[in-house]
């Protein structure tokens, strides 16, 4: 996400902060992890740092009306989620992400000594609608109050770049709670279906253990599993083409741009967005 401030103010030595967030619903386990790119340092005075998987941009002052600010402040959002293996795309086409934005703001120099204690003047929820195949890829001016900040500039990319089993524990909403809305548990769901199920259908038999390595599912259960993993490649394949597509695109619209050499599929099908 990249920002651009520009900024209406009636007075002097006014110091602000862009604070921005992932949102994901708690109903979805999910585990979030916040960088920033070319992180100097975990002071956010003069760089930007993460904060409880939040961004803190640096602090900016703002010395006269009319004023912009170039902050130019890039930062990753990664989000693992576990979802109902029978119905990735759709679970995915469906997940709410949220930006929410906030702007701080402080007259005192003595309370930069305490960041995080900067007080909110201003907060701003973008919903961002993502597609599992052709990613996110939107630049949008966000207005905050007009007294404080005019508007910022943010562009936001997002794309699908991996499927894979569990490999971390993840939050689940209790079961004691109406509709999951309460306490967290961690560790696997027991009433979860099986990888097996999961892969060959619901009509595979677990082997006996005197059947051992020579057991072979059935055909139907074959065929299953190989219309899964087909399209699970397929998305995959998709959600590439579609970075590829939208990289050329900025390659040729923005010329000075680094021109990275991208290796093309060619074998992907053109499936209808």
């Amino acid at each position: 996400i990249s920002i651009v401030c520009s900024c209406i103010e009636w007075s002097s030595h006014l110091y602000y902060q862009i604070r921005a967030g992932l949102k994901l619903p708690s109903r979805i386990p999910h585990r979030l992890t916040a960088t920033v790119v070319e992180q100097t340092g975990d002071s956010s005075l003069s760089s930007a740092c993460v904060h409880e998987n939040n961004v803190h941009s640096r602090i900016f002052q703002i010395l006269y009306r009319n004023e912009e600010i170039v902050l130019n402040e890039s930062m990753n959002f990664r989000v693992h989620l576990l979802l109902d293996g029978e119905r990735v795309e759709d679970a995915l086409s469906e997940a709410d992400f949220q930006l929410k934005l906030d702007l701080h703001f402080t007259d005192s120099e003595q309370q930069l000594r305490d960041i995080p204690a900067i007080p909110v003047i201003s907060s701003r929820t973008l919903g961002l609608h993502f597609h599992p195949r052709r990613g996110l890829h939107h630049h949008v001016p966000v207005m905050f109050d007009y007294f404080h900040l005019s508007v910022i500039s943010v562009t936001v990319h997002a794309s699908l770049v991996a499927l894979h089993q569990p490999l971390i524990s993840f939050a689940r909403p209790g079961k004691g709670s109406w509709l999951g809305k309460g306490s967290l548990e961690t560790g696997p769901d027991q009433s979860s279906i099986s990888l097996e199920n999961l892969v060959f259908g619901a009509g595979y038999c677990k082997p006996t253990s005197s059947e051992g390595s020579f057991y072979v599912p059935s055909e139907n259960c074959m065929q299953h599993a190989y219309k899964w993993h087909k399209d699970l490649c397929l998305l995959l394949l998709n959600a590439y083409r579609g970075l590829h597509l939208y990289y050329t695109v900025i390659m040729k619209e923005i010329p000075d741009l680094p021109q990275l050499k991208l290796e093309c599929i060619a074998f992907l099908p053109q499936t209808p967005w």
